[in-house]
């Protein structure tokens, strides 16, 4: 018998970062599955975990993006106890903003929870304002997730 893991990592695979969530009782709304607010924050602890990993940033004064836009579609609850898988990456990089893909699965039938897209825009907080993916952010990305992702033509 197949072992269920290895089919909701398969079903991941197109991710290069996966970060386990084990659901915990303060994450259960009245309803006794996941509050919808919740899988945001496991998509954001998955985000900002890969941005550290990618660029190397281990302060949170070092982090140079803000998140601009998200859409977020529920599949199926999740309950107490349950243990899911969160991937992240980055499907485009713009001017000075990149796209990314969430995408969370029970972690032993690898049944679709939550997916969410987002718009990410580099940010220069002293001078508050929007700045370019810079070339060394561009070459981080690219190397982490193995493939070209620069679309120079889209504005944002």
């Amino acid at each position: 018998m197949p072992d269920p893991r290895a089919r909701a990592e398969t079903d991941l695979s197109r991710f290069k970062f996966v970060r386990p969530v084990r659901v915990m009782f303060r994450d259960l709304d009245g309803m006794r599955h996941v509050n919808h607010a919740v899988y945001l924050s496991y998509a954001e602890a998955a985000r900002s975990e890969y941005w550290q990993r990618v660029t190397g940033i281990a302060c949170l004064e070092d982090f140079d993006f803000v998140l601009a836009e998200l859409t977020a579609r529920y599949h199926a609850p999740a309950g107490l106890h349950d243990e899911l898988l969160v991937g992240c990456r980055v499907t485009e990089l713009r001017r000075s903003s990149f796209l990314m893909e969430h995408e969370i699965r029970h972690a032993h039938d690898g049944r679709l929870i939550f997916d969410m897209t987002s718009v990410q825009v580099m940010y220069d907080y002293e001078a508050g304002r929007p700045i370019p993916i810079s070339d060394l952010r561009r070459r981080q990305i690219q190397d982490f997730e193995g493939r070209q992702l620069s679309v120079r033509s889209k504005k944002l």
